[in-house]
């Protein structure tokens, strides 16, 4: 027995206890709810974890993401709609986007429900493109059945990686625990000397 083992079954004991609980899935729903509207947390990072001690969840994970997630993105569309000037374009600038934002409007504008949808393969934050659909008026009951239509595509693919190749990836830690972990600090330490010598 190796000695992270004890900490990865304390860990695997935690994490699965929190994935039963109704607290864990209110924190998974606060934070897709967030990433949709105003801030930049993965609800991702969450879920997987959640999908990969409670496979047999997965339903009820992607739902309460998806739900979060398109409520969060009507939020975030109200705050472009409504409240740009005193909400949106501090956020915009809050996060540093305000060079991006006009390209979001824009893609919105050309795009429409093919850009909402879309969104769920790319990097682009989905708040912007949330915020961006409600400055540029885009038609409501549109911009939800794309968002709704985005969100579960999203969330069914994360869960498919989780759930069909989580046991995979749980075995592959396993097995290489101590270089992955030497990997990864040396990852960060680089990425650290990169961002200070920036």
């Amino acid at each position: 027995m190796s000695l992270l083992s004890h900490n990865r079954e304390v860990w695997l004991r935690r994490a699965e206890a929190f994935s039963n609980s109704n607290w864990g899935v209110g924190l998974l729903a606060l934070i897709a709810f967030a990433d949709s509207s105003v801030l930049p947390v993965l609800p991702d990072l969450l879920l997987v974890p959640m999908l990969l001690v409670r496979p047999d969840r997965w339903l009820v994970l992607s739902v309460v993401c998806v739900v979060a997630a398109s409520i969060g993105g009507l939020v975030g569309y109200g705050i472009g709609h409504l409240a740009w000037a005193a909400v949106g374009q501090t956020l915009v600038d809050m996060y540093g986007q305000a060079e991006h934002f006009e390209r979001y409007q824009h893609m919105v504008e050309a795009w429409g429900t093919w850009i909402i949808i879309a969104k769920s393969f790319t990097p682009i934050p989905y708040k912007f493109i949330a915020i961006a659909a409600g400055v540029a008026s885009m038609n409501l009951l549109t911009f939800t059945i794309a968002t709704v239509i985005g969100r579960a595509l999203h969330f069914a693919i994360v869960t498919a990686l989780a759930v069909f190749w989580g046991q995979q990836f749980l075995m592959l830690i396993e097995r290489y625990e101590r270089w992955l972990v030497g990997l990864g600090l040396v990852a960060a330490i680089g990425f650290g000397l990169a961002y200070a010598m920036r």
